[in-house]
C-alpha cells in the first residue's frame, strides 16, 4: 500500500513537447512591438500590468535589443550562480550521508547545471521561471535525467482574467485564457518575489520598462539630430502641382540635402535660410537624459545607490563603489537563499521522498555565502565557546568551515607542529584536555604572584637591615674621628 507521505512518482515523458515549442514561436513571431517603431508604450505597459502572454516576448526583446539592462541582469546572475554550493547532510549517520551522497549524485549527473541555475534564475527578470524535470521512473523509484527550460508564456496559475494563486497550468496557445493542470511535480517553478501571493512574480524587467524606453528614443532623436546637421530643405511646389510634381520636389529636397551636386529646373525655388540655418540645441541634453536612464536601469536591477549624480560621476568614487559592491552583496545572497530554497523544496526533497521514503533524513542544497571576515568572526566565537567547555561536534565545523569530510580511503595530513590559530580538531586535543591547560595556565599565575609577594617582603626586610646597619656603622666612625683628636 502505497505510503500517503510519499508523492507520487512524476509521469514519464516530457508534457512541453517540442510542437508546443513551434506553436509558441509562430504565434509570437511578429510580436516585436516594443521597439519596432512604436510611438505610444501604453499597449505594451498594460500587458505588463496584466502578466498577458504577450509580455513575456517584449521582455525579451528588451534584454536583447537594450545592452544595460542585459548586463546588470547578466552581473546580478553571475553573482549568485558562480558562488560555490554544495549538497549537506541532515546529520553524522551513515544514512544522512548516504541520502546526501545519492542527491550530490543526482544533480552532478545532469548536463549542464549551471545552465539550470541560470535558467531557473531567468526569473529575475521575468517574474517567474519554469524547467520540465525529466525522470526516470522504470525501477519504482525516480531518478533525474534532465531539466529543460520552459517558455514562460505557456503557463498560467489560474485563468488570465483572475489572480493567478492557484496551481499550474499549461496552456496549448500562448494567448490561451485557460490551460490543462499539470503535476506540479514535474516542473521546477521559480517566482520571484510574489506579492499578493502572484505566482508570476514581480519582473525587474517590467520595472526598467520606461527608462529603457526612453533611454532608446533618446537615441532616436540624437541620431535625428545628428542626421540633421546640415539643416532643413524646403523646396516650394505651384498650389496646382500635380502628384509627379509634388514627388520631384521631394526627391530635389533629398538630393541637396545628401549629395554635393544636384541638378535642378530653371525656375526652381527653395528656402535658402532653412539649410543654412545653424542649430540651436545643445547635444548634451541628449547625453545628460541618456546617462540618468542608464543609472536608473542599473540601480533598479542591481540596487540602490548613493543617489547624487554627481557623486556617480567621480565625486566620492571609492565610497560610491562600496555602497554598489554591500548592496550587490546583500540582493545576491537574498536571491541564494530564495534559489536555495526551491532547489531544496522542489528538487531534493521529492528526489528523498521517492527514493528513500519519508523516514529518511533530508539533506539541505546551498550556497556558500559567507564572506571570509565573517569565518574570521565565527572562528574566534567557536575558539572561545570551546575553551568555556561547549561542546562541538565534528559535523558542524566541517558544515560551518565549508571542510570536505574524510573518507574512509583519504591519506590524512598529519598535524602541523607549530601552534595555529585555528580551532582545535575534536579528535586530537578534548575539551578536558583545554580545561587542564586553563587551569594549569591559573595556577602558574597565581604561584607566580604568591612569589612576587615574597619578593616584595625579602626586599623590604633588607631595606630596613641595610638601614639599621648603615647608621650602626655611621656611629662607630663618627666616635673613631672624635677619639683620635
Amino acid at each position: 500500500m502505497p505510503d500517503p507521505n510519499v508523492p507520487p512518482l512524476p509521469p514519464k515523458g516530457e508534457i512541453v513537447t517540442e510542437q508546443a515549442l513551434y506553436n509558441t514561436e509562430i504565434t509570437l513571431y511578429r510580436n516585436t512591438l516594443a521597439f519596432g517603431g512604436m510611438r505610444n508604450p501604453t499597449m505594451i505597459w498594460s500587458s505588463m500590468l496584466r502578466n498577458d502572454g504577450s509580455a513575456i516576448p517584449m521582455f525579451r526583446e528588451m534584454e536583447e535589443k537594450d545592452e544595460d539592462v542585459a548586463n546588470a541582469l547578466d552581473t546580478l546572475k553571475m553573482n549568485v550562480k558562480g558562488r560555490p554550493h554544495s549538497v549537506q547532510p541532515f546529520d553524522e549517520s551513515s544514512q544522512a550521508i548516504e541520502v546526501a551522497n545519492f542527491i550530490r549524485a543526482q544533480l552532478e549527473g545532469l548536463k549542464d547545471f549551471d545552465l539550470v541555475l541560470d535558467n531557473m534564475l531567468d526569473a529575475i527578470g521575468y517574474g517567474f521561471s519554469v524547467g520540465e524535470l525529466i525522470f526516470d521512473t522504470s525501477m519504482g523509484q525516480a531518478s533525474l535525467l534532465d531539466v529543460k527550460d520552459c517558455p514562460q508564456e505557456l503557463f498560467l496559475f489560474a485563468n488570465r482574467f483572475k489572480p493567478q494563486i492557484g496551481p499550474l497550468q499549461f496552456l496549448d496557445q500562448p494567448y490561451a485564457s485557460d490551460g490543462t493542470p499539470v503535476p506540479e511535480s514535474k516542473f521546477l517553478i521559480y517566482s520571484h518575489r510574489p506579492r499578493s501571493r502572484n505566482r508570476m512574480g514581480r519582473p525587474l524587467l517590467r520595472s526598467v520598462f520606461w527608462p529603457s524606453w526612453f533611454k532608446r528614443n533618446m537615441i532616436r532623436l540624437w541620431m535625428l539630430y545628428a542626421e540633421k546637421g546640415p539643416g532643413n530643405v524646403v523646396v516650394r511646389y505651384n498650389d496646382g502641382a500635380n502628384e509627379a510634381e509634388k514627388q520631384l520636389a521631394a526627391t530635389i529636397a533629398q538630393a541637396i540635402r545628401d549629395g554635393v551636386a544636384t541638378g535642378v529646373p530653371r525656375n526652381f525655388d527653395y528656402d535658402k535660410e532653412l539649410l543654412t540655418a545653424a542649430r540651436v540645441q545643445d547635444p548634451a541634453v541628449y547625453e545628460h537624459f541618456y546617462e540618468a536612464m542608464q543609472l536608473n536601469i542599473t540601480r533598479r536591477i542591481l540596487g540602490e545607490t548613493l543617489t547624487s549624480f554627481g557623486a556617480e560621476k567621480g565625486k566620492g568614487t571609492q565610497a560610491l563603489g562600496e555602497v554598489h559592491s554591500d548592496t550587490l552583496e546583500k540582493k545576491a545572497i537574498s536571491l541564494c537563499m530564495a534559489s536555495a530554497g526551491v532547489i531544496n523544496d522542489q528538487l531534493v526533497r521529492p528526489l528523498v521522498l521517492w527514493n528513500f521514503g519519508p523516514a529518511a533524513p533530508m539533506p539541505k542544497w546551498g550556497y556558500e555565502i559567507g564572506q571570509a571576515e565573517d569565518l574570521d568572526k565565527a572562528l574566534n566565537r567557536d575558539q572561545t565557546l570551546q575553551a568555556m567547555g561547549l561542546p562541538m561536534s565534528q559535523g558542524y565545523l566541517y558544515r560551518k568551515y565549508s571542510v570536505p569530510a574524510p573518507g574512509p580511503k583519504d591519506v590524512l595530513v598529519e598535524r602541523a607542529q607549530q601552534p595555529v590559530t585555528a580551532v582545535p580538531d575534536a579528535g586530537d586535543v578534548t575539551f578536558a584536555e583545554l580545561q587542564a591547560r586553563r587551569s594549569s595556565r591559573q595556577r602558574n599565575q597565581a604561584v607566580a604572584e604568591a612569589q612576587l609577594v615574597q619578593l616584595d617582603k625579602l626586599l623590604d626586610g633588607m631595606q630596613d637591615e641595610a638601614s639599621k646597619l648603615l647608621a650602626k656603622r655611621t656611629v662607630e666612625i663618627v666616635d673613631a674621628m672624635g677619639g683620635a683628636k
